[in-house]
């Protein structure tokens, strides 16, 4: 318990000195977050056709965006027709469960300390992944990797440019490590011959939510276990169709709610209503859709695609470190499949497999909804596969004799320094 606080505990000082570091909007959607948050503190939901509030405006018009710096008015204005981005909210169509629980945070941060809204939000996204991390390094003890292996592997995490991106910033993938490792338990108990039905309809229902694509670790999960229960079907095993109970309670917790959500978006959708964004990441089919999806098969291998860092903070050693990060989280899985044996290969295997399932899910869920698809499929669509992946890591890593364990702990202080020299804008690119 000791070894995981102390984790969490670094990961949101470092969080918390970038936070205070950089101020200005991620392009990654965060005006539409911080928007939502607002409202829902002061007791509303954002439906489609709603504009920004004037504490959204304000805040970008002070804190700037990078990307749109240049149709920004000057700090303080909230007049939206002198921003020349769109003044919709298009991400008010979203479940509301992280929203609410970022607007609890941030009211109890508001009424014990005097720091400012966003900030609080993203103290807030950095609390949610902090608690993720510990759940990661737990997760390697419940696979009976010694505390002496765990704890740095957990740590080489935050080499991932992801990780501390929605640490940082008022983001819905903040609790990716959370839900990627409830999925991972909801695997390990039914390999280990315990049910894990219920945990499976939580996880579920809360990743529901949060937003669809939350459900992709868990969705690719229960797709095992189905194949699981088949397997022993064919094999005359008994009671195999346990893991079927667990299939069918992860798919109505999520199904579910993303049912009942999705018809309280219809029903609050203003008539003649147009998708404002459409055509902005994603475009129209011209051959056939399985030719298009082809090559945007790879996009998430890695991890690290689509991620930002703020301009204090991009320097030559967080670079390094995402490209590090990148090549580990692909090798690992394919060395896995090779060395590891039994119900390991197997978590190698769905990590192996996984990144080019998330993309399948992604394209496949915009061809439904609006016949679109993603030319480019961010990295950040696959992150809850992540602890999945570390924990293959770790696995492989578990051969290692006192001596391989001290070159991992040297390979971790020399990974968490640049982190640390990352995060105080050491070597930032100029």
């Amino acid at each position: 318990m000791g070894t995981a606080l102390a984790i969490g505990l670094f990961v949101l000082v470092v969080a918390t000195v970038q936070i205070m570091r950089v101020t200005e909007i991620s392009p990654i959607d965060e005006a539409t977050h911080i928007d939502y948050v607002w409202r829902i503190m002061h007791g509303g939901l954002p439906h489609r056709g709603d504009l920004y509030s004037s504490f959204t405006l304000e805040e970008w018009s002070c804190r700037k965006q990078a990307s749109v710096y240049n149709k920004l008015p000057e700090c303080g204005v909230t007049d939206p027709s002198q921003f020349g981005v769109i003044m919709e909210n298009y991400n008010a169509w979203q479940p509301p469960g992280f929203f609410a629980v970022v607007a609890l945070m941030t009211r109890i941060g508001m009424a014990v300390t005097s720091l400012d809204p966003v900030t609080l939000m993203r103290v807030s996204c950095a609390i949610i992944v902090s608690v993720g991390m510990m759940m990661v390094y737990a997760l390697m003890r419940m696979w009976s990797l010694p505390r002496g292996l765990a704890a740095p592997v957990t740590l080489l995490l935050l080499a991932n440019p992801f990780t501390l991106m929605m640490a940082t910033t008022v983001s819905t993938d903040a609790p990716f490590l959370v839900f990627g490792v409830l999925s991972a338990i909801v695997l390990t108990r039914e390999l280990s011959g315990r049910s894990a039905a219920l945990l499976a309809l939580i996880a579920g229902a809360c990743a529901g939510l949060v937003k669809t694509i939350t459900l992709a670790s868990l969705v690719i999960v229960l797709g095992v276990l189905g194949l699981v229960a088949l397997v022993r079907l064919v094999h005359g095993r008994d009671r195999w169709w346990r893991p079927l109970l667990t299939v069918v309670a992860g798919v109505t917790g999520g199904g579910l709610v993303t049912l009942i959500w999705g018809r309280y978006v219809a029903a609050h959708t203003p008539t003649g209503w147009e998708n404002r964004v459409l055509g902005q990441n994603n475009t129209e089919y011209v051959g056939s859709p399985f030719d298009e999806w082809l090559p945007t098969l790879t996009h998430v291998f890695g991890y690290t695609s689509g991620s930002w860092e703020g301009s204090p903070v991009t320097t030559y050693y967080g670079q390094l470190l995402t490209n590090v990060a990148g090549l580990a989280l692909t090798v690992a899985p394919f060395c896995g499949l090779i060395v590891l044996r039994g119900r390991e290969r197997l978590i190698a295997g769905i990590t192996a497999a996984g990144p080019v399932l998330v993309v399948l899910l992604v394209q496949i869920q915009s061809w439904v909804r609006e016949e679109v698809y993603f030319p480019i499929v961010s990295a950040r669509y696959g992150v809850t596969l992540i602890p999945l992946t570390a924990l293959v890591l770790g696995l492989l890593l578990r051969r290692l004799k006192k001596r391989g364990q001290v070159v991992v702990w040297c390979l971790c202080a020399v990974v968490l320094l640049l982190v640390v020299a990352d995060a105080l804008g050491v070597g930032r690119v100029s």
